[in-house]
């Protein structure tokens, strides 16, 4: 009894390490086992993974798989960077992006000289960020050159991977469009509030409606004008509260003051004239050439 089980528990070990997904040969560069880089595409990214290690000797190698076979990522990572056809101390200085397409995973493995430059797991999920724009795309081969400049830019000191410098804050608030979406709200909201008034304000004067009516319908289209612009916005890049509670206040106010037309468009100046009587003459620089 004792003999079956211990052949069962050999039997499920070797089961289990048959499984495991092998790594295939590496070379010191490109590994494009998945497919993803045409062969000019995968040339050029060999010669700039080569020019970046006669400058800094920091050897970066890619490997690309279509899929895990649900092994994990971090396992098989240090599979392949083991098998890495490097010697020490260049093994201690190189950095190994891996990809796996269909698994839509991004990890890296990284010698000793460089593990404070890419801690985990924040350095997998921003190789992550850099690669996943181009899985669905038809230059896939993109993603690569993404990840692999993010890598040149962390190891030259140019990003932090467990933070933010002041240019990739600068860079994320330019993509976001930030600045934009505000400024855009900032003028839009209340324009829009305004001539929403105003249409409102015609439309009342022509059917006789009461001014509390019109100046409550003002105010509540004002600020749903707001709110749309607000809503929208948002999906370009958010901004504060306070710059919002402005832009509600001076939208209903403008909502309000677009649904006074017999105020605003009253006088000589609006060349709307207020008196329909025949008997006024006019004069003749009015008549307009009628």
């Amino acid at each position: 009894m004792k003999s079956l089980a211990f052949a069962l528990f050999a039997g499920l070990i070797f089961c289990s390490a048959s499984i495991a997904l092998e790594v295939p040969v590496l070379n010191d560069a490109i590994n494009d086992f998945a497919g993803m880089m045409p062969a000019a595409s995968a040339h050029e990214m060999t010669e700039r993974l080569r020019r970046f290690k006669a400058e800094t000797g920091h050897p970066v190698i890619v490997l690309t798989v279509e899929t895990l076979e649900n092994e994990p990522m971090e396992e098989f990572g240090r599979k392949a960077f083991q098998t890495l056809p490097l010697e020490e101390p260049a093994l201690s200085k190189a950095v190994l992006l891996l990809v796996a397409i269909k698994d839509r995973r991004v990890g890296v493995e990284t010698g000793s000289e460089l593990r404070h430059l890419f801690p985990e797991p924040q350095a997998s999920q921003k190789l992550l960020a850099q690669v996943s724009l181009y899985f669905d795309g038809l230059r896939r081969d993109l993603g690569i050159y993404a990840g692999v400049n993010y890598i040149f830019m962390a190891i030259r000191g140019e990003v932090r991977v467990d933070g933010m410098t002041e240019l990739e804050r600068l860079e994320e608030a330019s993509t976001k469009g930030r600045g934009a979406g505000a400024i855009l709200a900032l003028f839009l909201g209340p324009f829009l509030a305004f001539m929403t008034g105003a249409l409102w304000g015609i439309y009342a004067g022509n059917f006789g409606a009461e001014r509390g009516m019109r100046l409550f319908l003002g105010a509540l289209l004002g600020g749903g004008a707001a709110k749309i612009v607000e809503t929208l916005m948002s999906l370009v890049a958010g901004y504060g509260e306070g710059l919002w509670y402005f832009i509600l206040a001076v939208s209903i106010f403008l909502g309000v003051f677009g649904s006074l037309t017999e105020f605003w468009m009253s006088g000589d100046w609006s060349g709307i004239p207020r008196v329909k009587d025949g008997s006024i003459k006019r004069k003749p620089e009015d008549k307009m050439g009628i």
